[in-house]
């Protein structure tokens, strides 16, 4: 209304109008300051329901920015704990027209009372908001509702007292797995640090929690004493090839992983409903500090939620860190990211060399690996175990379109095989291929499992160990020319350890031809050699092996989540037995294994039994016991000088070796 109609209506008429204006305008709510908060009265284990509005209001702010809320109009509530237990604040009743709220829970007496306990919430139910904190008896505590950015509207809040929840006892634990794979993206091509031509890759992935406990996911707050941003998961990006090769006019298939990703650094979990739909109180974390449970939200990995990083954000630079720095078997990352070097476009992400993925003969088929590691699955060991076994089940795979492996977004031949490893795609395309798993557990376990109430372990330390995991993967085609091409791969799933040899019985008569060897190029900075295993026969014995770790501990060993690739040809025919993996870190003590026994493959037919004929010539003659007294004074000895088969070559193995050699051959 205009001062010209406002005079027209002299001083009575125009008081009324004035009036009038006013009435248009939202009236301040009363609770609107921290300091005029509405108080609601909770019954012990009950609940009380008030109705509100921030229509009107001014913002007091402080809330951690949680719904970008610090700006947005609030009313304020206070609460005192009725006993000790769990209060929790909810807007979730609010009916049509639904008000996107944030509520947050504060301890300070004061107003406005910046100091946040149990954080704030934002979306736990749709656009509306429901937060939980433990609390102390007589203890007076400020509910703020705001709106997300800005907005305002009416709701219903509703504040519940519940008893002190009991400790959690997870069966299961915390298990991420790899549920889906989501996507995939070609980001062109470049040169990597050692001038090969390679094409970058990202693989999107949705993870799913798939135990009976959240999984950490702590990307920058800190929790402590209790938890710190360390306790996130790193994702691993790789690719697969399965290519047909030709000998002596016979057709046979390799199976090669052609590249891997600096890994991609997890940050805030969605707990969405993709793996099934999140279960009740699936975000709520144990704190032995305070004894309490505690509403984590997006800094866990829900019970039963899924979080998709699609593959733009698992190719992200800013947050892609270095593999070398990663324990899986422990499953610790430290939250470094973007030190990687190399050129603008294919730096730390996956990359492949691009002579793999142009050209390729029909029939080649390209498989893709997401891999979620982190710590409390990791090192959760289930009751009545003494080993935490979690981590075996965090990778799946799914096939590319051949077709398409050029374009800008690849897109998919199959569906993900879930807590499945890229190794498995090979039996899966041929039944005929052998596949075992070889494990060690003597990784001790920091944690032991899972904490009692009061923080201390569930066990004594020392008595709960990791597991550790290799799958290897063997198919011997006949040549049909007396001669037989074998094919092994050797995938570390978990180790730290990591395999520096590969080793099979083989007659020193037999032939070996034509060996080939394959693995994942290191780049982008990290520390480790791409040189190429070397292959050695000799006493009966056929052995692949990188430098050992104590001339060159950034050798190129088989490190976790990658697979290298072994083949020869040789007129030995194969039987089922036993192949040999050397372990290349050394132990946590004097017990733990040296090497690991890959059992029920194929593998070339040994010689007859006679460890005196160390050469296996079919004669016992001194050239034996020279040869013998050679390969024991190797350092380190050779895997053949351990004669008595108790992990190490030691005295008592020469001893025992002059003893068969003088008794001689039956």
């Amino acid at each position: 209304m205009s001062n010209t109609h406002l005079r027209g209506l002299g001083w009575a008429g125009a008081w009324a109008a004035v009036l009038a204006l006013a009435g248009t305008a939202a009236a301040q709510p009363a609770n609107n300051a921290c300091a005029n908060a509405e108080t609601i009265v909770v019954s012990l284990n009950g609940s009380a329901s008030v109705t509100g509005t921030t229509v009107g209001a001014s913002a007091d702010g402080g809330t951690g920015n949680c719904g970008s809320s610090n700006s947005t109009a609030d009313v304020w509530y206070t609460v005192v704990a009725p006993g000790s237990g769990v209060l929790t604040a909810s807007t979730c009743a609010s009916t049509a027209p639904i008000y996107d709220t944030v509520v947050g829970f504060r301890t300070a007496a004061a107003c406005p009372g910046t100091a946040i306990s149990g954080g704030c919430n934002d979306d736990a139910c749709n656009n509306l908001s429901t937060v939980s904190i433990p609390v102390t008896a007589g203890t007076t505590y400020r509910i703020r509702v705001s709106g997300f950015s800005g907005a305002t509207g009416a709701f219903t809040l509703t504040v519940t007292h519940s008893p002190p929840p009991a400790a959690p006892n997870p069966t299961i634990g915390p298990d991420v797995t790899t549920g889906f794979i989501a996507d995939v993206i070609r980001h062109g091509t470049g040169v990597s640090n050692d001038g090969v031509a390679v094409t970058a890759y990202s693989v999107g992935t949705t993870s799913c929690g798939s135990g009976d406990y959240p999984v950490i996911w702590i990307d920058s707050n800190n929790y402590l004493p209790d938890y710190d941003t360390t306790q996130h998961p790193v994702i691993s990006q790789n690719m697969y090839r399965l290519k047909t090769y030709t000998e002596a006019g016979v057709n046979y298939q390799r199976f090669e992983h052609l590249g891997q990703s600096w890994l991609k650094h997890g940050f805030v979990s969605t707990n969405s409903g993709g793996c099934g739909g999140c279960a009740p109180n699936h975000d709520l974390m144990w704190r032995p500090s305070t004894q309490s449970y505690f509403d984590f939200n997006g800094d866990v990995l829900g019970i039963n939620c899924s979080d998709t990083y699609g593959a733009s954000l698992n190719g992200s630079f800013s947050n892609l860190g270095a593999k070398n720095i990663v324990n899986a078997s422990l499953g610790t990352s430290p939250f470094v990211r973007n030190n990687g070097t190399g050129d603008a476009t294919t730096k730390m992400r996956l990359q492949v060399p691009t002579v793999d993925v142009t050209s390729q003969p029909a029939g080649t088929r390209f498989f893709v690996e997401g891999y979620y590691v982190t710590a409390d699955d990791s090192q959760f060991v289930r009751p009545g175990q003494n080993v935490a076994i979690n981590a075996l089940n965090n990778a799946s795979y799914r096939e590319v379109t051949a077709s398409t492996i050029n374009n800008s977004a690849p897109s998919f031949a199959a569906l993900t095989v879930a807590q499945q490893p890229g190794i498995f795609a090979w039996r899966a395309a041929d039944p005929a291929v052998t596949l075992v798993s070889v494990d060690h557990d003597d990784t001790p376990n920091p944690t032991t499992g899972y904490k009692n109430p009061d923080g201390s372990p569930q066990r004594p330390a020392g008595t709960a160990f990791i597991r550790s995991r290799f799958w290897v993967a063997a198919k011997v085609t006949n040549l049909n020319n007396g001669t037989w091409r074998y094919e092994y791969n050797v995938y570390n799933l978990n180790s730290d350890r990591s395999a520096g040899s590969f080793a099979f019985p083989i007659p020193d008569a037999g032939t070996v031809t034509n060996y080939t060897f394959r693995a994942p190029r290191w780049h982008s900075g990290e520390p480790y050699s791409n040189a190429a295993w070397t292959m050695n026969k000799s006493a009966n014995m056929l052995t692949f092996s990188t430098q050992p770790f104590s001339v060159n501990a950034n050798a190129n060993a088989i490190r976790w989540g990658t697979m290298f690739s072994f083949g020869f040809t040789s007129d030995v025919p194969p039987t089922t037995g036993t192949a040999t993996l050397g372990l290349f870190k050394p132990g946590a003590d004097a017990n733990a294994p040296t090497s690991l026994d890959a059992v029920n493959l194929p593998v070339p037919t040994p010689p007859p039994s006679c460890l005196a004929d160390f050469n296996g010539d079919g004669s016992l003659d001194p050239d034996d016991l020279s040869d013998y007294i050679g390969c024991f004074f190797t350092a380190p000895p050779c895997p053949q000088a351990d004669i008595n088969n108790d992990g190490t070559a030691d005295p008592d193995d020469l001893s025992d070796y002059i003893g068969l050699f003088f008794a001689g051959c039956n």
